[in-house]
């Protein structure tokens, strides 16, 4: 099960970097928090691993998070900028992923290892 489509929609995606629209309908804002909207922080994480899955082409999981830095919070309706910058050697991926809003306010900053999960394609 994905996110895009439910949480996020992907409007334009150029290499690594993605132009995300927040989705206002996903039921976790009924409880995340009524009548002050918040995107929680794992599925932020899980946004982006979906993102990097799709540059990868594969299904990738995280391995290891370097660092995280929630600098602001993401809400329903947003629209945000995410640049992802990631090497591979086989299996193991090393991510640095940014998220911005349209103003080029930052939101999230990453550093972390994804591997590749077998038999899951895209």
């Amino acid at each position: 099960m994905t996110l895009n489509g439910s949480l996020y929609k992907i409007s334009s995606h150029d290499g690594g970097n993605f132009a995300l629209l927040m989705l206002a309908g996903h039921p976790v804002y009924e409880g995340h928090f009524p009548g002050d909207p918040v995107t929680p922080g794992v599925l932020t994480l899980a946004m982006v691993r979906e993102c990097a899955s799709e540059l990868a082409g594969n299904w990738l999981q995280y391995k290891a998070i370097k660092s995280c830095r929630f600098a602001a919070t993401i809400r329903p309706c947003d629209s945000l900028i995410l640049n992802i910058d990631m090497t591979n050697d086989g299996r193991m991926y090393q991510l640095k992923a940014e998220i911005n809003d349209q103003d080029g306010n930052l939101r999230l900053t990453l550093e972390a290892t994804l591997e590749s999960v077998a038999g899951h394609a895209v």
